[in-house]
Order: C-alpha cells, then sequence, then structure tokens
C-alpha cells in the first residue's frame, strides 16, 4: 500500500516525466536532434520531471494561476 501512496502522491511529477517528456522528445526527433546525440533523449525527459516536480512543489502546473 505504500507504494501506491507514493506514487499517487508524486502523480504530477510521473505526468511530467512520461507524457511531457515524450512529447519533448518527440519534438526533439521530428527537428532531427537525436542523430546527433543520443543524451537528447535524458534531457528531454528530465526536463519534463523537472516540470513535473515543481508542478508538484507549486501544488499546480507552471502555465497555471492560484486565484
Amino acid at each position: 500500500m505504500k507504494l501506491l501512496e507514493l506514487i499517487l502522491d508524486w502523480k504530477m511529477a510521473w505526468f511530467g516525466l512520461i507524457f511531457l517528456g515524450s512529447i519533448f522528445n518527440a519534438i526533439a526527433f521530428e527537428l532531427g536532434m537525436l542523430e546527433n546525440s543520443s543524451e537528447i533523449t535524458y534531457i528531454c525527459y528530465a526536463f519534463g520531471f523537472i516540470l513535473g516536480l515543481v508542478a508538484k512543489l507549486r501544488g499546480t502546473w507552471t502555465w497555471k494561476t492560484n486565484s
């Protein structure tokens, strides 16, 4: 049960890692950036994770404001 609670508590970070990271990776692929360097994939997923982590710490996504 603890693992499920951990996953649910960090859901924004997981979303950033998996979904946003995949989107950034697809954009890098379409721009031809992955042909030159394989580290770009890790950077894309790390950027998605960072956005998700910031969203978790703020309690909302960066493009939303708390009103």
